[in-house]
């Protein structure tokens, strides 16, 4: 079987369209099966509820990145809830051709079998599968493809088109500004201010385009707090870089790695084995260095994103949760960092084996989540109580607000209003509306409050709750409201979370005074 396995491995390596296709099939599988998660739901009901003309027309949030709305929103009017293959193809084109056009950029600097690996590395690096599996939130990872693949377009000296992918790289994201800073330094270093300026000019007008749409025509959401204070700022630049710490190098990636095992299949434990044995038998040293220009591009793109963040006022790095992707910006150095890294085979070999169950742990993670999701979704389809609901009062869903990674909550699900309510609507043709009820909700004076969102909601009487654990839809009284709330089960975001030890107080302490928005969930 290994000889079988080495002579394969040394005809990949001497081809470099075999190569891809052995790292687009890791792909292929990593990516299949892992579905429709949390907004997506709702872009779906959206969608299908607009013509083909509303649906080629950029509005509410989409006015910020317009190109999202062609390459994600239209394609959410084609996905089904009872067939995935149309979201897996489109996810998976979609990480392929990111590889694909990263690669290039490395392809600059490294020998073909880093640049593959970095590339890999960067777009599944732990810490980020919001960015990965999570089909709206592939929009970051087309940002850095594209902008890097302009790049390498500009460094060979094809200007026009490099121009036109920054120009479809800007306008994806408005985290593009980060990256395409980081890349004019970049040339800048190399003493090339044309080639820069090709790339960046680009983003530029992107730039004049948001301030316009966001500030002076005021016809989309601005990211940017309204007036927010220098010291604010310096507060919540502080909280990125300790968040930033934990979730690269702190307990957060710690645990994410760890009960990443917990995770595998068999399959999974198959390919990570014999992935391994490989790397091991054909690792033979390599010639890449690090470059001093590079690690400078990237630890200024790390440094402009968390200037980006503090100045939201609202996205700190996280391991866990969707909001994990902001965590892409600082994980291109780091991976940079990883593979080049001076170490002995054996080491090496074990650095790649922890990557490689990680990432593989990850990616069962999600598949089994959009199973139970499924699992949940075909409740909700079947539940007579719910066919035959005549009340007019909104549905409280309790249950199934995160998946659970360990003890850690950390997909979402019904976490959130629009969630449940788009669900429902797509499962029982809008008969129902329906938000979610969980702990951060209290009952007050005749008000059901959300202290997350600082929203409340009038109750009287009684409200209706459909519990989706136990498929179970009831009426509960107000003044049984706030117990029942508290026996719902507790969802630990982070670690932090998981103990009320006087070190972690402190560490609580700090978070909310940086970002005392946080308090709700401490």
């Amino acid at each position: 079987m290994l000889e079988v396995i080495n002579s394969l491995w040394k005809s990949l390596l001497r081809n470099e369209y075999s190569l891809y296709f052995l790292y687009y099939a890791l792909i292929f599988y990593l990516l299949l099966n892992t579905g429709l998660i949390s907004d997506g739901f709702v872009h779906m009901l959206i969608a299908r509820n607009e013509s083909f003309s509303e649906l080629l027309i950029p509005k509410g949030n989409y006015i910020n990145m317009p190109v999202l709305r062609y390459s994600h929103h239209i394609s959410y009017s084609l996905f089904s809830l009872d067939s995935q293959i149309v979201v897996n193809l489109f996810k998976i084109s979609y990480i392929i051709t990111s590889f694909y056009f990263i690669s290039k950029f490395f392809s600059i600097y490294l020998d073909r079998q880093g640049a593959f690996l970095i590339s890999f590395l960067f777009i599944f690096f732990p810490s980020h599968d919001g960015s990965t599996y999570f089909y709206l939130g592939q929009y970051l990872t087309l940002t850095f493809s594209f902008y890097l693949f302009s790049f390498y377009l500009a460094y060979s000296n094809r200007l026009v088109l490099a121009a036109l992918f920054a120009f479809v790289a800007s306008f994806i994201s408005y985290g593009s500004p980060a990256i395409a800073s980081a890349l004019f330094l970049l040339f800048m270093l190399n003493n090339n201010l044309k080639k820069g300026l090709f790339i960046f000019i680009p983003n530029i007008i992107f730039a004049i385009y948001f301030i316009v749409v966001s500030r002076i025509l005021a016809i989309s959401k601005p990211r940017i707090s309204e007036g927010i204070e220098p010291y604010t700022i310096i507060k919540l630049f502080l909280l990125q870089i300790i968040s930033f710490i934990d979730s690269m190098f702190g307990p957060s990636m710690w645990l994410k790695i760890y009960y990443s095992f917990y995770q595998l299949s068999i399959t999974s434990w198959i390919i990570g084995v014999s992935l391994t044995i490989v790397f091991y038998k054909k690792y033979k040293g390599s010639n890449n260095k690090y470059n001093v220009k590079l690690i400078l591009c990237f630890t200024t793109l790390m440094f402009c994103s968390f200037v980006m963040f503090a100045m939201t006022g609202l996205y700190p790095q996280l391991t866990f949760n969707l909001g994990n992707r902001t965590t892409i910006f600082g994980s291109l150095l780091i991976s940079y960092i990883i593979v080049l890294m001076p170490l002995s085979k054996k080491w090496k070999t074990l650095v790649f084996a922890i990557m490689i169950f990680t990432i593989l742990g990850v990616s069962d993670h999600w598949k089994n989540w959009n199973i139970h999701q499924q699992h949940v979704i075909d409740n909700i389809k079947n539940n007579q109580a719910l066919r035959d609901y005549k009340d007019d009062k909104h549905t409280f869903v309790s249950g199934n607000q995160y998946s659970k990674y360990g003890p850690i909550s950390h997909i979402e699900f019904f976490s959130e209003n629009w969630v449940p309510n788009a669900v429902f609507h797509l499962v029982l043709n809008e008969k129902i509306c329906a938000v979610t009820i969980n702990k951060r909700h209290v009952y007050e004076d005749g008000y059901l409050i959300d202290t997350k969102n600082n929203t409340k909601a009038e109750v009287n009487d009684y409200i209706n709750v459909y519990d989706s654990v136990n498929d179970r839809l009831f009426t509960l009284n107000v003044e049984e409201i706030n117990s029942y709330i508290d026996s719902l089960p507790p969802e630990n975001r982070h670690w932090i979370m998981l103990s009320d030890n006087r070190l972690v107080s402190f560490v609580k302490n700090i978070v909310i005074k940086l970002m005392p928005r946080l308090e709700y969930a401490l």
